[in-house]
């Protein structure tokens, strides 16, 4: 399988993209700072003893956002170098789509990024 990851600056574009991809019977995954805050949950202030009040939720701090992000990409099986990298634009407020596919469409899904603006296109395996 081939991995095309698609970095962009704005939402409309991301919007965009994605809208295609699925015009296009491709699935993706969309990463960006609000999507991966949700998903690594929300953490409530400790009281006493350990214990969690459950309804004061905060949202998690940058750093465990970017963690969860990269735990996202090793999913991917990339290098550590390239998840790095990608954690640092993360960090930035970069917006990511990543579609694993078959070498044959691989072609097509970086044509849609592109032709949607996406700041920057790789692909990997």
């Amino acid at each position: 399988m081939t991995t095309i990851v698609g970095i962009f600056d704005n939402a409309r574009d991301l919007d965009e993209a994605v809208e295609r991809l699925a015009e296009a019977g491709i699935e993706d995954t969309v990463f960006d700072e609000a999507i991966v805050a949700e998903e690594a949950g929300t953490v409530g202030p400790a009281l006493g003893m350990g214990i969690v009040k459950p309804d004061s939720p905060r949202k998690p701090d940058r750093h465990t956002i970017v963690q969860a992000f990269r735990s996202h990409l090793a999913d991917y099986r990339l290098p550590d170098e390239v998840i790095e990298g990608y954690a640092t634009t993360f960090f930035h407020k970069g917006k990511f789509v990543l579609v694993r596919t078959d070498p044959q469409r691989a072609e097509r899904v970086i044509q849609i990024l592109r032709g949607c603006h996406a700041s920057q296109v790789n692909r990997h395996g």
